[in-house]
């Protein structure tokens, strides 16, 4: 199965099945042990840890300045597997190389991204990845360069718009140190 620049191979071997994942440059192997009855699928999930999405290119915002675009968050790859009683369980999550797990002292774990900073919609490229709309404001009286965005995505938000995956837009206020959600209205309350 092909996802984005990736391949997922499932074999059968001798008392069980070998998953590999490769990217072309790095390769993953996974020993699986599967029932005689039922079956997998492979969804794209949204991280379930807060990530910290570091824009590529400088931001500056002036004080009360605002500043939309896009970011994309890579999604993980989970592979499921369905029983023969209809019960679903999640066999294994292969997190892509893109989203590394850090420890942040106020947040406890998280995901740290780098994406470009958009200011267009994304042409569809077919990696699995969601677009995420980003509105910020600096409501602070200084200049503000925000090194990370703090977002919090959820499965229920993903939804298709022209050929990609989107999650609901994010508005994020600079407030003299840290980003802090408009509110639970965008989806991301609790992320900054």
């Amino acid at each position: 199965m092909q996802l984005g620049s990736s391949e997922l191979i499932l074999e059968a071997v001798r008392g069980g099945h070998s998953l590999l994942w490769t990217n072309g440059r790095t390769a993953r192997r996974h020993a699986l042990g599967l029932a005689d009855f039922g079956h997998l699928t492979v969804q794209l999930r949204a991280p379930k840890l807060p990530v910290h999405v570091t824009p590529r290119e400088l931001m500056t915002l002036a004080p009360g300045a605002r500043l939309a675009g896009y970011v994309f968050v890579s999604l993980v790859p989970t592979l499921q597997w369905h029983d023969g009683s209809g019960q679903s369980r999640v066999l294994l999550e292969v997190h892509p190389e893109d989203l590394a797990a850090e420890w942040d002292e106020e947040h406890g774990h998280v995901l740290a991204a780098a994406s470009p900073w958009l200011v267009r919609f994304p042409m569809r490229n077919g990696e699995p990845r969601v677009v995420v709309p980003v509105r910020l404001h600096n409501d602070s009286h200084d200049v503000c360069s925000p090194a990370a965005l703090p977002l919090l995505l959820d499965d229920a938000e993903l939804a298709t718009l022209r050929g990609c995956i989107v999650a609901r837009p994010r508005r994020l206020r600079w407030r003299g140190e840290r980003f802090a959600s408009d509110g639970a209205a965008d989806g991301n309350a609790g992320a900054a």
